[in-house]
């Protein structure tokens, strides 16, 4: 697979699990940064940029729609892709996640080549970064 250039938010409050995801990422030199909530992933991408969000669901205090919801109403979030990942479908979560704006959803444990698949395929890095 070609170098993917782009920058990534890893965003799951189970941390053994995420950061094993942003070794991955990093061993495939992805750029990528790791938030264990909601809240400090929305302060994080006012300073870092991302490409494209990875962000579990079910979280304490924020959940991913709520973040979601948040990252979109920063000036620059507008329209970034965010993807949802989560082991948890129940009622109203496909909606919930339309209304949140997330461009795709993984079913965890996630299969990395998929996770590499979408990364490249809504993660196109500006160049002027």
């Amino acid at each position: 697979m070609n170098q993917i250039d782009a920058r990534v938010l890893l965003v799951d409050d189970n941390k053994d699990a995420v950061d094993m995801v942003s070794q991955f990422l990093s061993f495939h030199h992805i750029d990528n940064k790791v938030a264990y909530n909601g809240a400090s992933a929305v302060a994080l991408l006012a300073d870092w940029p991302a490409d494209i969000v990875f962000l579990d669901i079910q979280m304490p205090d924020m959940d991913g729609y709520e973040t979601a919801i948040a990252m979109h109403a920063l000036p620059q979030c507008a329209e970034l892709p965010i993807v949802a990942w989560t082991g948890w479908d129940g009622p109203g979560s496909r909606e919930a996640m339309t209304q949140a704006r997330m461009v795709w959803r993984l079913t965890k444990p996630v299969a990395m080549e998929e996770l590499l698949a979408l990364v490249s395929r809504f993660g196109s890095r500006d160049p002027s970064r």
